[in-house]
């Protein structure tokens, strides 16, 4: 209301931190080394909070706007050394309490509470075993007077939401169809407004009333496949008239990797499977969802099965599930892959020599080290905006990804080079066989071109059938629209040509000449301007 905004500021290897009012010049609050973002400001401009690291000594800190002085900090594991990060979500949006409260997620004895913290009083929470204790991933705001929270909770690829009372520690689960919850938020008048999907249906608008616990459309949700069972749906808009849908749970020593598997309707002419597309997402902490997604739709619609594995390192299936891989970059990743494939291929879903793998980022990332650490497994690569050398990559992106690869490895290239090396792309190429497609984007700040050019010499010396699509825009799909759209295009088209050919035999494989049937060794293109 006083249009008092707070800003947070990279420089370097600090973050500034400014208050200001449209149409004035800011004002310097705070800096401090790392990276941090703002959170928000309390009402009235008491108290300006601050998030860095999740499990670090300034997981959250709050600063007074007038004087610059640090408040409080909370440590990561709030600094009981229960567990381990914590986020802060928001200040609670009332004028009328003395003291301001934020809005807190703490990581504790692998599950996720639901906390305030309150000025003067610290940390406020009802503790293990209450209702406000989640075995996977939350987020949460503020809702209505009083501490009352929305809570939407994501678990094994779908979502739902709850109404949290943080005085009596009780929760209501709201009354949403299943699929997942995209976004939220809260209409004046309290009803909560949702961006609703699930696999093979787009997004549609839903109204709750937490109040009532009502839905003003709420469908019948289908039958809730079992897991290894194919769940068939009519067409929906934007969907694959006919096309299968179903879920895999491939058991390992440690734990069920959770795949979403889409494919065309019937089956191939002389019963062989389709070919088979990994769409590997990025993250690593996010995770694919029970939601309409239009790269699995224009795929089936091309006559190819969809498989959307979430891996170890994947959200919404707990801590332990997220981090528990031994900072095996990469490597823990591609094994869980691999599993799901050896799946597919025993269920005859998929068959050998016409199984391929296309992600973005660090899916893309995920694509070019399993080309290498896996050459025998994968028949084509898509990669875009990849990491293909993380070294290179460390030293040239932002202070922002070098804190997340600081967690993923524990440590620096300087301190743990071993780790770095054997997660790295580029210690595999001499293995890689191709065909390989890589876009990417020469302003790219995240995922820098000079390391991805190193990576494609490379595979011109040993002459690896490739082909490379320049775009602009970085790493930001929606800045450039038409040139990624066009990439996509083609790189339907290029695993197209390459899936369709026959299996190549053991006798191929074995010679050394897998990707030699393709037809295009190198060509390199720029998207014009």
């Amino acid at each position: 209301r006083s249009g008092l905004a707070g800003v947070g500021v990279g420089v370097a290897d600090s973050s500034r931190y400014y208050l200001g009012r449209p149409g004035e010049r800011a004002r310097l609050v705070a800096e401090e080394p790392g990276y941090a973002a703002v959170v928000g400001l309390a009402p009235g401009g008491r108290l300006l909070a601050t998030a860095g690291d999740p499990v670090g000594p300034a997981a959250v800190r709050l600063w007074s706007p007038a004087s610059g002085v640090l408040v409080d900090a909370i440590p990561g594991a709030a600094g009981d050394g229960d567990g381990g990060a914590v986020w802060a979500l928001g200040f609670r949006p009332d004028l009328t309490t003395a003291r301001p409260e934020l809005l807190l997620v703490l990581e504790r004895a692998g599950r996720y509470t639901l906390a305030f913290w309150r000025q003067g009083e610290g940390i406020r929470t009802h503790g293990p075993g209450s209702a406000l204790d989640f075995d996977t991933e939350i987020t949460a705001c503020w809702y209505g007077p009083g501490r009352t929270a929305l809570v939407q909770q994501d678990r094994a690829g779908r979502s739902r939401l709850l109404r949290a009372d943080l005085d009596r520690g009780t929760t209501a689960v709201l009354p949403t169809p299943e699929g997942t919850i995209i976004d939220f938020s809260c209409a004046p008048d309290r009803t909560v407004h949702c961006l609703w999907s699930r696999d093979g249906e787009p997004p549609r608008s839903l109204i709750c009333h937490p109040e009532s616990m009502e839905s003003a459309e709420h469908p019948e949700s289908p039958e809730r496949p079992g897991r290894s069972v194919t769940a068939s749906r009519g067409t929906a808009p934007g969907g694959t008239t006919g096309s299968r849908r179903h879920e895999l749970w491939t058991r390992r020593p440690y734990g069920q990797i959770h795949s979403f598997v889409a494919s065309p309707p019937g089956r191939r002419a002389g019963h062989r499977p389709w070919p088979t597309v990994f769409l590997v997402h990025g993250g690593p902490h996010t995770h694919d969802r029970d939601a309409y997604d239009a790269r699995t739709e224009a795929l089936v619609q091309a006559g190819f099965t969809v498989v959307r594995t979430n891996y170890r390192g994947s959200t919404g299936y707990g801590p332990r599930w997220r981090d528990d891989f031994g900072h095996r970059v990469g490597l823990a990743q591609l094994e869980d892959l691999a599993a799901v494939r050896g799946h597919l291929i025993d269920a005859g879903v998929s068959e050998p020599g016409r199984t391929g793998l296309c992600g973005y980022s660090w899916g893309g990332y995920l694509t070019l080290l399993a080309m290498g650490v896996q050459p025998r497994l994968w028949d084509v690569g898509l990669a875009v905006a990849p990491v293909a050398d993380y070294t290179a990559a460390y030293r040239a992106t932002t202070p922002a990804l070098r804190e997340v690869d600081d967690r993923l490895f524990d440590g620096t290239p300087e301190q743990v080079p071993h780790r770095y090396r054997a997660a790295c792309p580029m210690t595999y190429v001499g293995r890689v066989r191709g065909p390989l497609f890589l876009a990417a984007s020469a302003d790219d700040e995240k995922c820098p071109p000079e390391q991805i050019e190193r990576y494609l010499a490379a595979l011109r010396r040993r002459s690896v059938p490739h082909r490379v699509r320049w775009l602009g825009g970085g790493h930001d799909v929606g800045r450039d629209p038409a040139g990624h759209a066009a990439a996509w295009a083609a790189m339907v088209r290029y695993a197209d040509d390459t899936l369709r050919a026959s299996p190549r035999t053991a006798d191929r494989r074995n010679s050394g000449r897998t990707g030699s049937h393709h037809p295009i060794h190198h060509t390199e293109e720029r998207s014009t301007p």
